[in-house]
């Protein structure tokens, strides 16, 4: 056989190209939305239900002919179905399920025959199977709450399957992990699954006269969940009765699809389905009243978000562009020096030598190590861009090949250790030689003055190589220890780039869906199957081989990874951002829905690109190159400014950018007032930084995430399912209504005015940031008018708070953890009485989890005559912060006439009317102590952590 590198160099000077009948040959092509076909009614169709079979949790149903579906039961309102047309259930593997342990007693299933039906109950649902023709119903309470359609319902041909399923009246669809189109419920829609590299969402195949772009939520994306969450806030007909929910997880990882209501090539009136080309037909049913019921079960089985490090939560800086040492280090200074508070910067490809994946440039960054240590000293968490390509370019960054030139582990030892994808395909002869990808980085437009790739002298960028065969273990081992020498240097995160995995054209891979041929034989669960079969699980499964490895270099520390794409299950190792957005209107309008619905399908940490990674509409003035400097195409300012200032309120907050079409992004190079809008609503983040932390906490616990759709908030308010796309929570109580269309640029300019629902039940009070008095508060249950102009800063971005809401905040930092002394300060708005869990711990290790160092307090009002209490309480108490004392700000509530402490009373440090006075004299204060600052109505106490109980108690 020959070496590698040598078959390598010989296929290179291969020309490529693909005739149309090698196209036509293809067996296992992208299939768009409109030629998966079930609903044409030519399938396979089930038939008679006979009898069936229990064995444990397990229900066989037993069919007059063929195969029948068999039933899992795992908790008293989540059950699993699964058709296999073969009827080979001889392997149950999954990629995304990881607990199906709910501590269920089988024994507690009712199972009768009744000779037209088999009911099984399982205490709080009961699932009906008509056996005149297979069809599946579940009941709650006696309720209706989910149906297949009567007959024509689970089918198959070939290998592909589907299901069908009724769509009641007023009924609303969630979910779906990553889609694009600016509604979060995707009623009348059909969408795939299938991880595509979508540049600007405008690159995958659809529908013929169908428009490409962020609007459409049939483009296929970066990362696939499919999983649908149902919410009937009013169900009416066969379905009246209580407001329900449900959760169907389809746990498939070939290329599938959910067209809810969709007729785009035949009526869809009245149903839905799901279904996938090749696998089982394999799905969760999780019952519930709420859809928080559904994220709490859907987490349980695919795993929940691990505690991130603090400083993920920060703002972070990225640029394709940032070609050497020198542009990083200035980046970095001219963030500290323009006071905006930043905890990442990620330098892409740009830091590799020629492209080689876990390498540096000892060109560009001639002193690497130093670098990162001197960015750490002053704030910075730096990441770089790692793909699955292991470069197979002979030429270093020097143009130097063999003896002498720059080594590359991860080749070599890839090579050794035999990790790579080999070259064989689907019903033809295996083969040793390698598959050969390209990966295409864009083109030198003269920015970067490195030399150009010297194995082309071309100005193309990019590098072809091997891909790691990520369903072998010892592969995933292989791949985790290749990080060793990137954080030795002192890298602090990865950023996990191109996971679909992307690749262009190229002598292995003529196909345009720009990735893996479908006929490629890849490992899965220790067999050889076309990558077609099991497409969605390469990207999951990069990132568990990235966490896992990272677990074993630092064990003792939080890892994180920012990764481009993933399967059901990657918040178990990942968060994810939403790809190449483009800089205009309509990805900014998409970002809401996008997050919240990653949400909604447990991924806590999501986020965009903001300002948008690529040229768009929105950006301006032609582009240009002088000197080596680029200019022009800057997004608009406006844009810019209304997608910072939403972003600050989002999980993942990323400004990042193409360096090489743009001449910047970064917030201190535009004009004021841009700089400081942008820096007011950075510092507000950093302000209520313990908020994102303790919603994060909340996510390990229940599946919440931290950015929520009102439908999880207030799900008891009909109204809320009008207002759904534009508007949400961070945590519970802090309302956040964007401003997402163009207004004073606009041509001609109109009024930034919106309209924003204000939930029932509650009143809600505009957020000040605890710098001015509270307004009066508005009442819920309304829709307000909000003039939201640039040039008034606290009103860019409109802000609501709860009534009773219980929020913590500290002193602004450039960076997570900058002073060693941050107070938190629990401010109390005036309402009903509430409680409020917080979490502390040191933000950085894995303490929390190998020794529970963490500390878990519940703060608690109530309101009597005219006597307010506030009660902090540890309820788990492991960890000790650097803070020996925490505030208490009682806001709009009159001066008090005394204020205690565990009944203690405090002294009263306000000076008449100086209320600067009496803050300082508040900090100083060796003691529990208090302060009415008159221009906020509020008072201000002191109170000194030396107590696992404490009771606060204001009387006025």
């Amino acid at each position: 056989m020959e070496h590698p590198m040598t078959q390598l160099l010989n296929r290179q000077m291969e020309q490529v190209t693909q005739s149309s009948q090698d196209a036509q040959d293809n067996s296992y092509p992208f299939v768009t939305v409109d030629q998966f076909t079930p609903n044409l009614g030519q399938w396979q169709q089930l038939g008679a239900v006979s009898t069936y079979q229990q064995k444990g949790n397990t229900v066989q149903l037993v069919m007059a002919h063929g195969p029948g579906p068999v039933l899992y039961f795992y908790s008293p309102t989540l059950f699993r179905v699964r058709f296999n047309s073969a009827a080979d259930y001889s392997t149950d593997n999954s990629y995304a399920v990881v607990n199906t342990d709910f501590g269920f007693d089988p024994s507690s299933l009712n199972i009768q025959d009744n000779g037209s039906q088999i009911v099984i109950q399982t205490g709080v649902i009961e699932v009906v199977v008509q056996k005149s023709t297979y069809a599946l119903a579940v009941y709650r309470q006696g309720q209706l709450i989910h149906q297949d359609t009567s007959s024509y319902n689970l089918v198959y041909t070939g290998e592909c399957v589907a299901n069908f399923k009724v769509y009641p009246a007023n009924a609303q669809y969630f979910g779906f992990g990553e889609k694009a189109g600016n509604q979060l419920a995707k009623n009348e829609f059909t969408m795939t699954f299938f991880n595509f590299d979508n540049f600007t969402y405008a690159t995958s195949p659809l529908p013929e006269g169908e428009q490409q772009g962020p609007l459409n939520p049939s483009e296929a994306l970066y990362n696939s969940v499919p999983l649908l969450i149902e919410v009937n806030p009013n169900p009416t007909g066969a379905f009246q009765g209580n407001p329900y929910a449900y959760g169907i997880f389809f746990d498939n990882v070939s290329q599938s699809y959910i067209n809810i209501g969709a007729s785009d090539y035949s009526s869809m009136y009245g149903k839905y389905y799901f279904g996938a080309l090749f696998g089982d037909l394999n799905y969760y049913f999780m019952a519930g009243s709420v859809a928080a019921d559904i994220v709490q079960q859907y987490t349980q089985l695919t795993g929940r978000a691990p505690m991130p490090p603090k400083y993920v939560f920060g703002y972070h800086q990225g640029c394709y562009g940032y070609y050497d040492q020198y542009h990083v280090m200035a980046v970095a200074n001219a963030y500290r020096a323009a006071q905006i508070p930043c905890d990442g910067i990620h330098i892409d490809v740009d830091f590799q030598n020629n492209y080689r994946t876990f390498t540096h440039s000892n060109l560009k960054f001639p002193d690497a190590q130093a670098m990162f240590s001197y960015l750490s000293l002053i704030g910075f968490k730096c990441s770089t861009n790692i793909t699955a390509l292991v470069d197979a370019n002979p030429y270093d960054e020097n143009g130097n090949t063999g003896p002498g030139s720059d080594p590359y582990p991860a080749l070599e030892s890839g090579l050794a250790e035999g990790t790579f994808i080999t070259n064989s395909r689907a019903g033809q002869p295996a083969t040793s030689d390698l598959f050969v990808g390209n990966e295409n980085y864009g083109v030198n437009t003269g920015i970067n003055p490195y030399p150009a790739q010297p194995d082309t002298g071309s100005d193309v960028l990019g590098s072809y190589g091997y891909y790691p065969d990520f369903g072998r273990p010892e592969v995933q081992e292989w791949w985790g220890e290749q990080y060793q020498n990137l954080f030795d240097i002192g890298l602090q995160m990865v950023w996990q780039d191109m996971t679909d995995p992307a690749l262009s054209p190229g002598v292995d891979n003529p196909a345009t869906y720009k990735t893996f041929p479908g006929d490629l034989m890849v490992t899965s669960f220790g067999e050889q199957i076309p990558s077609a079969k099991v497409h969605n699980a390469y990207a999951l499964l990069l990132s568990q081989a990235t966490f896992e490895g990272l677990a074993k270099i630092r064990p003792e520390m939080r890892n994180f990874i920012i990764a481009r794409g993933g399967y059901a299950g990657i918040q178990r190792y990942a968060g994810l951002w939403t790809g190449d957005s483009a800089s205009s209107w309509e990805f900014l309008q998409i970002n809401v829905p996008e997050v919240l619905n990653m949400g909604l399908s447990g991924i806590p940490i999501a986020g965009c690109d903001i300002g948008g990674f690529a040229n768009g509409p929105a950006s301006e003035g032609d582009f240009y190159v002088t000197d080596g400097r680029a200019y022009g195409q800057i997004t608009n300012y406006e844009l810019y400014t209304r997608w910072m200032t939403l972003g600050a309120f989002l999980p993942w907050y990323r400004n990042h950018y193409d360096g090489y079409s743009k001449g910047f992004q970064e917030p201190y190079n535009y004009g004021e007032p841009v700089p400081s809008n942008c820096r007011k609503y950075i510092e507000m983040r950093y302000h209520l930084m313990q908020l994102f932390y303790d919603a994060m906490y909340e996510c390990t616990q229940t599946g919440m995430p931290i950015a929520r759709a009102m439908l999880l908030t207030d799900p008891q308010d009909p109204n809320v399912y009008s207002h759904l796309n534009d508007q949400f929570f961070l945590g519970q109580d802090l309302l956040i209504a964007p401003i997402l269309f163009q207004a004073e640029t606009a041509n001609p300019p109109i009024s930034p005015t919106r309209p924003i629902y204000l939930p029932a039940g509650w009143d809600w009070y505009p957020y000040q940031n605890n710098e001015n008095p509270l307004p009066a508060p508005a009442a819920g249950g309304q829709t307000i008018q909000y003039y939201a102009p640039l040039e008034q800063v606290m009103n860019i971005l409109p802000i609501y708070v709860r009534a009773g809401a219980i929020l913590p905040s500290r002193q602004v930092e450039q960076w997570v953890g900058q002073l060693d002394i941050n107070p938190l300060t629990l401010s109390i708005y005036p309402g009903p009485d509430r409680t409020y869990n917080l979490y502390l711990d040191d933000g950085l290790t894995t303490g929390y989890q190998t020794e529970q160092a963490y500390r878990l307090t519940e703060s608690s009002t109530q309101s009597s005559g005219n006597q307010k209490t506030v009660n902090v309480v540890r309820t788990h108490d492991n960890y000790t912060p650097n803070e020996p004392y925490f505030f208490v700000a009682l806001l709009s509530t009159g001066h008090p006439q005394s204020v205690t402490v565990n009944g203690q009373a405090l002294s009263n440090l306000t000076t008449g009317n100086n209320d600067q006075a009496g803050a300082d004299a508040l900090a100083a204060s060796k003691v529990n102590a208090y302060y009415f600052n008159s221009s906020l109505q509020s008072t201000f106490i002191k109170v000194y952590d030396s107590s696992a109980n404490l009771q606060v108690v204001a009387t006025f």
